[in-house]
């Protein structure tokens, strides 16, 4: 799956948390404690799209935020 069509499938898959993910991404909240549940999905969607994790809470946290900053910059919705 190429980086755009993974960027679109993010923002299609959670069109109704691009504020809450953008949040996260520029610093503003910690989404594991604000949004756990949002947080498990993500995960989850990543490592189903391939993203290897370290299996660090702290270093999964910064990774995931890393994936998710790209695919925000390279959709629309940047």
């Amino acid at each position: 799956m190429s980086k755009l069509n993974k960027a679109m499938s993010l923002i299609q898959k959670f069109k109704k948390d691009i504020n809450t993910l953008r949040s996260a991404v520029d610093g503003e909240i910690y989404l594991d404690v604000k949004n756990p549940k949002l947080y498990k999905k993500l995960l989850r969607f990543y490592e189903n799209s391939g993203a290897v994790f370290s299996g660090d809470p702290l270093d999964d946290y910064d990774i995931l935020m890393e994936y998710v900053f790209n695919d925000l910059e390279t959709s629309d919705v940047a």
